[in-house]
């Protein structure tokens, strides 16, 4: 335990060091690499579930839980997808996708708390996280049958055509945030000009 950190934002903190962990278990080659990651997959989406309900339940919501979350969020979902590159199974422009919007998201954040521009929260970004963990629990699942117990037919097109519509999904997620935030947006560019 961190002293001066609530339950909620202790399992928050932990998903920053779970991602670098999954990457290292996933890209090793050990023997039993596979079962490995995946549990610290599982024990990622666990704590990002867990992290929630104790905030609420116990009314720990904080500022620091609020910033917190999202990098951690991002940390896991970035080292998932770079696992998937490395392997083989997503194109670098997926990757890269994913980076850039998140990327976009943690700056707007940024400006919104620089200006006291009030930034929407989507249901979108909300709904991209739950996609993006189920989908790289579904495909490590998937890669664990494949090398465990018997050739998934089809395994790394499957994968590849997954990934891609996840990335689509992740695309329309920044643009829904961009038009959603156009007040921020308004205020960014405004504060832009020479004075």
């Amino acid at each position: 335990m961190i002293p001066g950190f609530n339950l909620a934002n202790q399992l928050t903190l932990s998903r920053l060091a779970l991602g670098p962990l999954f990457l290292i278990a996933y890209l090793g080659e050990f023997k039993y690499s596979i079962e490995f990651a995946l549990a610290v997959a599982v024990l990622i989406e666990a704590t990002d579930v867990a992290d929630g309900i104790a905030a609420r339940s116990k009314q720990q919501v904080s500022d620091v839980g609020k910033l917190l979350d999202p990098m951690s969020d991002t940390i896991a979902r970035i080292s998932y997808f770079i696992g998937f590159l490395v392997m083989g199974f997503a194109a670098a422009w997926m990757v890269a996708i994913i980076v850039y919007r998140d990327v976009v998201v943690a700056y707007l954040r940024v400006f919104s708390a620089l200006t006291g521009t009030a930034m929407g929260r989507r249901t979108s970004g909300k709904w991209k996280g739950i996609l993006q963990g189920a989908v790289s629990l579904t495909i490590l699942t998937l890669h664990w049958i494949h090398l465990r117990l018997a050739p998934v037919p089809y395994f790394e097109r499957i994968v590849w055509w997954i990934l891609a519509g996840v990335t689509v999904y992740t695309v329309f997620t920044l643009v829904e945030y961009l038009h959603g935030n156009r007040e921020l947006l308004k205020e960014i560019r405004h504060r832009g000009r020479p004075i």
